[in-house]
């Protein structure tokens, strides 16, 4: 009873928050509303990777926060063209080196600045999610590899600086690129040692600072889906056993039925929501390029990279 109560009161947040997205786009001097682009970056959560309920295997479905955040824009933008270059199990090397999935010009990266050279201004928005890959590395079951995880997390600084510093420079001053912070799935180690849970906040915490500091610096908005998912509340205010944290990660992930870290429809629900409350106004300032070959594009995704 109290899972589904809890189900019930997310579906009407959610409800709400998509309800109210930024301003529509328009052209100016009065004239029809213009074609818009929205191009999302990352991992498999852009790309929608659940687990499969029967055998908790990764696949790629038609739910994704790219998706649900396009959906709650287009109730605003007439003409909103949402392209998709999420790859499974990318890392902030390859995402810059490409070799996961495969792109007509090599990385995801430079993929996305090919687009942007030929719809950067019809391009309204970029979104982009990067780091959890790199230190998943890091994690072997309950075994975490701390110094691995410290350098991991400072050539991930790097990387990201430059992959924004890259799209910047592609997509001009004024498109927005906003990009978000993780929840942690390693919560559920709570249920092995509740002192591996504390460490497993703890190292999530200076990942999420990280990404903070790039993104701020960059000048990107970040979407906090750690606090969305109160990552670091140990309190268990329902007196349910479980602190709030750990119950949260098993309502909205598979991470506690299937040991898969992605989230359920309700959970990409929440990080689309974390996003909606950041985004800035979409605004296309001048005439736009005819909406081309972009249109409802998806990359190629090896099957064999699906795990993460």
């Amino acid at each position: 009873m109290k899972q589904r109560s809890l189900y019930l009161l997310l579906a009407a947040v959610l409800v709400v928050g998509l309800s109210a997205g930024p301003a529509a786009a328009t052209s100016p001097h009065g004239r029809k509303p213009v074609p818009v682009y929205y191009l999302s970056l990352g991992t498999s959560l852009a790309a929608g990777v659940q687990a499969d309920p029967a055998t908790g295997e990764s696949v790629v479905t038609d739910v994704s926060y790219p998706g649900i955040i396009a959906e709650a824009l287009g109730k605003n933008i007439e003409k909103l063209h949402h392209v998709n270059l999420g790859c499974p199990g990318e890392n902030s090397e390859t995402f810059i080196e490409g070799g996961l999935c495969e792109y007509t010009h090599g990385s995801q990266l430079d993929e996305a600045v090919e687009f942007l050279r030929e719809h950067g201004r019809s391009t309204g928005l970029i979104t982009i999610d990067l780091g959890a890959n790199d230190v998943l590395a890091c994690i072997d079951g309950v075994d975490i590899d701390t110094a691995c995880l410290s350098e991991t997390i400072r050539q991930l600084g790097a990387n990201l600086w430059h992959s924004l510093e890259t799209l910047r420079a592609a997509a001009g001053p004024h498109v927005p690129i906003v990009g978000m912070n993780y929840y942690n799935p390693m919560l559920v180690f709570w249920f092995h040692d509740p002192n591996l849970a504390t460490l497993a906040a703890i190292l999530q915490a200076e990942l999420n600072g990280v990404l903070l500091g790039v993104y701020t610096s960059a000048g990107s908005p970040v979407a906090d889906v750690a606090a969305a998912f109160q990552s670091n509340n140990f309190m268990d205010t329902d007196m349910s056993g479980l602190p709030d944290n750990v119950e949260l990660i098993c309502a909205w992930t598979w991470m506690c039925t299937h040991g898969n870290i992605h989230p359920h429809d309700v959970g990409y629900g929440v990080i689309a929501d974390a996003y909606l409350n950041v985004l800035p106004p979409i605004e296309i300032s001048k005439p736009p390029w005819q909406p081309g070959r972009w249109k409802d594009h998806h990359p190629k995704w090896p099957k064999q990279n699906w795990g993460r």
